[in-house]
């Protein structure tokens, strides 16, 4: 879900609010973004900027919508479903098996 923003929040504070909303420590991010959570921290805290290989990769090790960052005065644009979309795009072949199996038997319940 998310978090109701100001119109005013800079990157980092989206970045740092999405994060935590999603209980995502920096180490966690840093590490999948590969970059060191001192850079992360100094990208929340609005000290550094981020490439835009970087900030890709944050956007999608956190799981958010591009919007979020790029369109801040849309409030609410990320829906489960975009949410669901893009975790699953972050997953492998064979984790993406799973996550079909899985919605697969949940629809096959829904029948009976």
């Amino acid at each position: 879900m998310a978090v109701i923003r100001n119109e005013t929040d800079s990157l980092g504070v989206i970045l740092k609010n999405e994060r935590e909303a999603k209980n995502y420590s920096r180490e966690l991010i840093a590490d999948r973004v590969k970059i060191s959570v001192r850079y992360l921290t100094a990208i929340e805290n609005e000290g550094r900027k981020p490439s835009y290989k970087v900030l890709f990769r944050l956007i999608r090790s956190i799981g958010i919508s591009a919007d979020l960052i790029f369109y801040p005065e849309e409030r609410n644009s990320d829906t489960d479903g975009a949410q669901l979309v893009r975790l699953i795009h972050q997953c492998d072949v064979r984790d993406r098996k799973v996550v079909l199996a899985v919605v697969e038997a949940l629809l096959a319940d829904k029948k009976d």
